[in-house]
């Protein structure tokens, strides 16, 4: 349905949802001047790494250009070391690595990285510009959670990201009657609420312990679309990719006894 009116519909119907959630819970948070520059700055970062992400895959090689993308971990991790003061034993790091292996093989098929060997790769550089938003982003999060609640940050950081893509779209007088199909719009609501669930588990965890730690974890998201494509969709991975799936669950169990 093009990447801006799904930005538009995820967006849109992660924040109705996030919101009622809120007022059905009775936990719907007091808003308070320093955290705006937070929910601003998470807002752009977001939507930048989002169209970037978009506009890479829509470019390609996927085998190229989803490792790249899901390296966006190591800058996580980088920067919660180095402004977080965040310190991992060695234990954590040799786990953390193993997660990340594991990442990268899952996300990469050979077959089609063999064949791209030795030619330009378009995508990469667009690649690159989500994998550091999506880095900063994760860092950003963590020291907004350290300052406020996860809960306030992501109520405001999707109100600022609702506002982005619905400006960008006034200004293009992009068409969204795309919407009126119920399966259109079914589709984005499941992504937008998956999302907003994403966004608060990730808040949940950097707020119980570290946010290197979460981050890692949170970078085995590859092994879900590789298990559901080929239960669901019939498709056949890669060798390299079964081998990153049995790598990155060891390396999770290994992260999880070690943390």
């Amino acid at each position: 349905m093009g990447a801006v009116r799904t930005a538009l519909g995820m967006q849109s119907t992660g924040l109705v949802s996030y919101a009622a959630a809120l007022l059905i819970l009775g936990r719907w948070p007091d808003v308070e001047p320093g955290q705006v520059p937070y929910a601003v700055a998470l807002g752009v970062l977001g939507v930048i790494s989002v169209s970037a992400l978009y506009r890479a895959l829509a470019l390609g090689p996927i085998a190229v250009v989803a490792p790249v993308v899901a390296s966006y971990v190591a800058v996580t991790v980088l920067l919660a070391v180095i402004f977080l003061g965040e310190r991992l034993s060695a234990g954590q790091i040799a786990a953390a690595a193993v997660v990340f292996v594991g990442v990268v093989l899952t996300s990469t098929d050979a077959r089609q990285l063999r064949a791209t060997l030795g030619r330009p790769i378009p995508g990469v550089q667009v690649g690159l510009i989500a994998t550091v938003g999506f880095g900063v982003w994760g860092a950003v999060f963590a020291a907004a959670t350290r300052a406020y609640s996860w809960a306030v940050m992501i109520l405001l950081l999707r109100m600022t990201s609702f506002v982005l893509v619905g400006a960008y779209i006034l200004a293009r007088r992009i068409d969204i009657r795309i919407f009126r199909d119920r399966r259109a719009l079914a589709l984005a609501a499941t992504v937008g609420v998956l999302d907003t669930l994403a966004n608060a588990l990730f808040g949940l965890g950097i707020a119980t312990g570290f946010a290197s730690i979460t981050a890692t974890g949170s970078g085995a998201y590859p092994i879900i679309p590789a298990i559901l494509g080929v239960f669901a969709l019939r498709e056949r991975l890669a060798p390299n990719q079964y081998v990153g799936i049995g790598v990155l669950a060891i390396g999770l169990v290994a992260l999880g006894a070690v943390s």
